[in-house]
């Protein structure tokens, strides 16, 4: 079996955890990061309380982002929606942080479920008992975010009939001038008359589209 291959952020924040040794909240914070994929709510929940507490400033940083972008090697948008779940397991679902911290073996929702859950929350579009249900296999069973979509995106994000009907305008105007470009081009392997025809057909189809 191959070593692990060690990138160069990975060096350097491996570098980092061991020069920060003496600052236990510090050296726990980057250490969960190099793993957040792993222990995303660990992580959240330590970026939270950094947040929170202003550490950053005793760590010579000119604010939280630079913190998190320069020792954490994490984008404001990766901080971003690590920090946007945790918030909303903490306000709507509580058990799952603690669980997450006193049950080594329970199981953690990914970031994306949790992300689902919030989402298909806010929209408000499925019944409470849906939502119930949704919240159960994504928190306490564990499934991942593309068996959540699978499962209920039809019933948590319904797709306006208006909205289909534009997309479907859409795709059908973007198909018919595809082909009138393929028919016009040189080589085409029909007759000049029957171009001709689906040309006249196509502007006819496309005007249809227009008008409705």
């Amino acid at each position: 079996m191959g070593s692990k291959i060690i990138t160069k952020t990975d060096r350097a924040m491996e570098d980092q955890l061991i020069a920060v040794q003496n600052d236990p909240e510090r050296a726990d914070t980057l250490a969960k990061a190099r793993a957040f994929k792993r222990t995303w709510i660990e992580l959240a929940d330590a970026l939270a309380r950094v947040q929170k507490q202003a550490s950053w400033q005793r760590w010579g940083f000119t604010d939280f982002d630079a913190y998190c972008r320069k020792e954490l090697h994490l984008r404001r948008s990766t901080v971003d929606k690590l920090l946007g779940s945790y918030r909303f397991l903490e306000s709507s679902a509580p058990k799952v942080l603690e669980r997450a911290r006193t049950e080594p073996t329970a199981p953690i929702p990914s970031l994306a479920a949790v992300k689902f859950v919030e989402e298909a929350t806010k929209r408000g579009a499925a019944d409470e008992e849906t939502l119930a249900t949704i919240r159960t296999v994504a928190f306490d069973e564990g499934a991942d975010a593309g068996y959540l979509n699978k499962t209920f995106k039809e019933a948590a994000f319904p797709v306006d009939e208006d909205e289909r009907g534009e997309r479907l305008r859409g795709q059908i105007a973007g198909a018919a001038r595809r082909l009138s470009a393929l028919i016009a081009e040189e080589g085409a392997p029909v007759s000049r008359s029957l171009a001709v025809r689906v040309e006249e057909t196509i502007g006819d189809l496309l005007a249809a589209l227009e008008e409705n």
